[in-house]
Formats: structure tokens, sequence, C-alpha cells
């Protein structure tokens, strides 16, 4: 219980930022693109018996790289359709030859029960790079959310922290791919995020609150989860769909 609970506390402080900088930048299809696409991997990794990490971190630094690569030569969204839409149908021929060696369907939907003490001290370190990331970068990631051409006249790597980000989101997504499923990641990415932004003004602000509400659904739906003996990160997204509807209402009431 106490490595489910301190799983799902880690995940929620991860996404919650990430979440946000995907929202400032427009990147939402990525994140589902991407979780989609690493299930191939996943794939990869258990007939070929290759640990999930080794596998998971070179799929999610290339599909990143051709992201950043192509994503000025062709539409951003259509590159993450073609390569999201070609490794997952990669996936599941690869577990029709294999039908007893991949269980797609844990890759799809997840397992939170799965997580164990490694997982925990890989989302550890994650979550630590990811707020240095934050933290050394945070003016120059503000300043190419708000005007990205501005940014670069000023001399700020643009690139650097742009590819930087979709890396750490990358791996981020695929760490978290067996806990909660390719389907629903993106949803625990992005629903904190989009009920902080109805409560807050600055980008701090709603990083700060992103992360407070992420980890306080993730605790609401462990506890109706293991109510009701459900599995847990479905229960999470309803919970957070419903609070966000719930908010949404009631600051739109406040504002009249």
């Amino acid at each position: 219980m106490l490595i489910i609970v301190c799983t799902s506390i880690l995940i929620s402080i991860i996404f919650a930022p990430l979440g946000c900088l995907s929202l400032w930048k427009r990147y939402t299809y990525f994140t589902d693109g991407f979780a989609h696409a690493s299930v191939l991997a996943g794939s990869i990794s258990l007939i070929c018996n290759i640990p999930l990490l080794y596998s998971g971190m070179l799929f999610a630094i290339l599909f990143a790289l051709v992201i950043f690569k192509y994503r000025s030569i062709f539409d951003g969204n259509v590159i993450v359709g073609l390569m999201a839409n070609f490794m997952l149908s990669m996936a599941l021929i690869i577990s029709y030859f294999a039908p007893t060696s991949v269980d797609i369907n844990l890759l799809l939907f997840g397992d939170l029960i799965s997580a164990s003490i490694n997982d925990i001290m890989i989302l550890f370190w994650i979550m630590v790079i990811i707020t240095a990331f934050f933290v050394i970068f945070y003016k120059q990631i503000i300043l190419v959310v708000i005007n990205r051409d501005l940014a670069q006249i000023m001399g700020i790597k643009v690139k650097l922290i742009e590819l930087l980000f979709l890396i750490l989101l990358s791996i981020s997504v695929f760490s978290t791919l067996k806990i909660v499923g390719a389907l629903l990641v993106s949803g625990m990415l992005l629903i904190p995020t989009v009920i902080a932004r109805l409560f807050t003004i600055t980008p701090k602000q709603m990083i700060i609150t992103a992360t407070i509400i992420s980890v306080a659904l993730t605790l609401l739906g462990l506890s109706i989860s293991f109510y009701l003996d459900t599995p847990v990160a479905p229960v999470i997204i309803c919970v957070g769909v419903i609070t966000y509807f719930v908010t949404y209402s009631f600051n739109l009431y406040r504002l009249r």
C-alpha cells in the first residue's frame, strides 16, 4: 500500500509542471502520441527480455528527436500522429506473432499494483531532474512561452530548452507507462493543469496549484479505488474530469 501511495504521489509531482508547460506550448497532442508510440518499446522489451527502462529511454529520446527534427517541415501534429500510429501498429503486429509474450492490455491500461521500490527510485530521480530543469531554466521557459522570437533575439537557446523538455516529457511518460497505461497517461498529465488554470494568474502559481491538485486528485482517486475495488488510474481520471467540470461551473457562476 505504501509503495502504491508513494508511486502515485511521485507521478503527480512529475506530471504537474510538465502538464503546465505542455499546455502553454500546445504540446498536448505530443503527450498522447508518445504514450501510444511507447507501447512498441514495451512490446520489444517484453519479447527480447530487455529491461523496460533501457528500451523506454531509447525510444523516448528517439521519438523526441524525430518530432523535434521534422516538426518544422511538417505540421507538428501530423508528424506526431504518423509516428504514434506507426509505432502502435508495429506493437500490435509484434503482439500478434508473440501473443504469449506481450500483454498489450497492461501497456494500454497500466497496473499501479505492479509498482515496485525500483519504480519509486526511478520516478524520484526523474522528479529531481525535472525540478532542476524548471528551477534553472524557469525565466527562459516563460520568455519562450510568451514570445519565442524575442527569446531567440535575447540569446536564449530556445531549441535546446525545447529539446530538453521533449526528452524529459517522453522519459516521464514512458516511465509511468506500465503503471498508468498509454490510454490514460495524457489525462493524468493535463487534468490538474486545466483545473489550476481556472484559479491562477501567474505561471508559478499555476505550477504550484497544479501540483497540489494533482496530488489531491490522486489520493482521492486511490481512496475511492480501494473502497470500490476497481483499477486505480481510471478512477483518478474520472475524479479529475468531474472535479474539472464542477470547478469550471463554480468559477463561471462566481464571475457572473
